[in-house]
């Protein structure tokens, strides 16, 4: 399941972030396509933290992701800690 990577990491969702995925319908692959696809938030974030926006119609959709160390796994990796949606007018 957490075999998807983005920048040689693994992409890990937190428990909200995946409860946020799954009331939108969207997978991890979701997650990398805006992650590889979508631009840079235009607001600041505390160094270390990406996020990615990236429009579709007339919603943007958003991530946020954070490098963290994984204890399961034994690695570093990329936590998911947000998905969200909003309309642009």
């Amino acid at each position: 399941m957490f075999t998807i990577k983005y920048g040689g990491l693994r992409l890990i969702p937190t428990i909200s972030a995946m409860r946020e995925l799954m009331q939108e319908g969207k997978t991890l692959y979701s997650v990398l396509t805006i992650l590889e696809e979508g631009c840079n938030a235009p607001r600041r974030r505390k160094e270390g933290t990406i996020e990615k926006w990236l429009n579709k119609g007339n919603k943007t959709y958003n991530v946020v992701v954070v490098k963290d160390f994984n204890y399961d796994f034994n690695e570093d990796v990329r936590l998911i800690i947000h998905f969200g949606k909003f309309t642009r007018k």
